[in-house]
């Protein structure tokens, strides 16, 4: 086992807190806090935050110390340091992502910053009315959000011409970004189709009241909860879960 901690340091709502790490896999992490009542809502993506109280109680069940520079160093030389901006948080984290490939890894990112990462390829829009999500047909099967590819545009732009599509004329929409998928891939293979080693696909989200309807003939509402049946597996839907969730 190679369990790290830092020592509280670190203010935080009213006590100082430590960062629990591992070097091996996100796995190794989880078993450790879960066998020490750490929760889960304390997991940050690549590391736990704990609070001063239960240092000790760790250190004693096998967490090695380290100074706080330290924890930084190994996550880096471990390959499992998550860059994020300020305000927001890793919600889901896929090493070896199966649909990406060998080496790569997807990370899922709620945000409360205004605009993406500059390294974004597709933008969505999760629109919703009361408890139903609108939601279209792919054409290889199933049901997806709107979508479209930023291309030479910027992400704003490519946003801007998807609500004109969904929204038509009738609604003015205020989307708020909920967050983000983020592919890292090192070494891309010849039917990888985007950038790297960076590549995001931004969501947005968006309210209509319930009496609305939005005219355009673009897609269809289903429930959220009756949705989740095909969308569930998406890698966007961890964000949208967030929102259900952690309202904004």
């Amino acid at each position: 086992m190679s369990i790290w901690i830092d020592p509280p340091a670190w203010p935080a709502h009213g006590r100082l807190w430590s960062h629990l790490i591992s070097d091996t896999s996100y796995a190794e992490l989880h078993d450790f806090a879960a066998a020490q009542g750490i929760p889960r809502r304390g997991f940050e993506g690549d590391h736990y935050d704990v609070p001063q109280e239960r240092y000790a109680a760790l250190v004693a069940a096998g967490a090695q110390e380290v100074p706080g520079k330290e924890i930084v160093r190994i996550l880096q030389r471990s390959g499992l340091r998550i860059q994020k901006r300020k305000h927001e948080k890793v919600i889901h984290s896929v090493p070896e992502a199966s649909w990406l490939p060998p080496g790569s890894r997807a990370d899922v990112i709620s945000s409360r910053q205004a605009e993406p990462p500059a390294s974004t390829v597709v933008v969505r829009l999760a629109l919703v009315r009361g408890p139903e999500l609108l939601v279209l047909q792919r054409l290889t099967g199933g049901l997806d959000l709107p979508s479209a590819p930023v291309g030479a545009l910027s992400p704003q732009d490519a946003l801007g011409r998807l609500l004109a599509v969904v929204a038509g004329q009738g609604h003015r929409l205020d989307p708020e970004l909920l967050g983000y998928v983020r592919n890292t891939v090192p070494v891309p293979d010849a039917d990888y189709p985007w950038p790297a080693p960076k590549a995001c696909f931004a969501l947005w989200h968006a309210e209509l009241g319930t009496r609305d309807d939005l005219g355009t003939g673009v897609g269809r509402w289903v429930r959220r909860d009756e949705a989740a049946e095909d969308l569930g597996e998406r890698h966007w839907w961890p964000l949208v879960t967030h929102l259900q969730e952690f309202p904004r």
